[in-house]
């Protein structure tokens, strides 16, 4: 998979039922994750390796960045489900996260590369 950087500024908005829902979610129990390490250490790990990551390096770098417990696991989502915005700039996966990003402030975040293609295809 590669990734790349954006800045979060310029990511699909979402909707108010989407903040609504993170927010539920939140007083219901879900683990509190800081988004805003994790954002900034995706970017730092993009822009240092933008291509030819596998899962094994991603989660060593999450590992080595000082992540553990809910954050890890959502460093981790963010490779087997990275944020992804369509062609039409609309999301395809991410939204809720994406949100969750954006609210403590993150700047930059890193994202699908629109033109990567797997080896096979």
């Amino acid at each position: 998979m590669d990734f790349v950087v954006r800045p979060v500024s310029t990511l699909p908005k979402s909707t108010a039922r989407v903040v609504e829902s993170n927010n539920w979610r939140l007083h219901d129990g879900y683990p509190a994750v800081d988004w805003l390490l994790v954002a900034h250490l995706s970017a730092v790990v993009v822009q240092e390796r933008a291509s030819d990551c596998d899962y094994d390096d991603w989660m060593h770098c999450g590992d080595e960045g000082g992540l553990f417990g809910p954050d890890l696991r959502a460093w981790g989502e963010l490779f087997t489900q990275p944020l992804e915005i369509g062609s039409e700039r609309t999301w395809v996966n991410g939204r809720h996260r994406a949100t969750q990003i954006a609210a403590p402030g993150a700047r930059h975040v890193a994202v699908a590369d629109p033109q990567w293609r797997p080896s096979w295809a």
